[in-house]
């Protein structure tokens, strides 16, 4: 067993611990992607679109979280995909307003359906914070 110098190892272990937790909740995503065919991010997107109400690409990024142009990214992806569509703003021609197809409205039923174990995450991540 290697001995560390005690306030380096203090300094080092947030940053370990926080290496740990990017690994679980990477293999987290890793695992939702290939139960449902599509990331997180896209997840999200669906969700916030999920109660039928259409939505600017402002509304879009506050509830993911993202950055403008990652949650561009994550649109142009979803609407590839079918999931949704865009439209231009009523009053504004230029705001894109976005909705979810048939094809998005199943997909998140299904991902519903399917669930999530966050308990098993929580877990997971609380075994690293001790």
């Amino acid at each position: 067993m290697q001995i560390f110098n005690s306030s380096k190892y203090l300094y080092m272990e947030p940053i370990c611990q926080l290496k740990d937790i990017y690994k679980i909740l990477y293999n987290f995503e890793k695992e939702f992607s290939e139960k449902n065919g599509i990331t997180i991010n896209e997840g999200m997107l669906l969700c916030c679109l999920k109660d039928g109400k259409p939505r600017a690409a402002t509304e879009l990024c506050d509830f993911v979280g993202l950055s403008n142009s990652r949650v561009s990214r994550v649109i142009n992806t979803v609407e590839a995909k079918g999931y949704i569509m865009r439209e231009m703003g009523i009053k504004d021609k230029r705001q894109m307003i976005f909705t979810l197809t048939e094809q998005g409205k199943q997909k998140t039923k299904e991902m519903q359906m399917q669930g999530m174990d966050l308990s098993a995450l929580a877990q997971q991540i609380s075994k690293i914070l001790g």
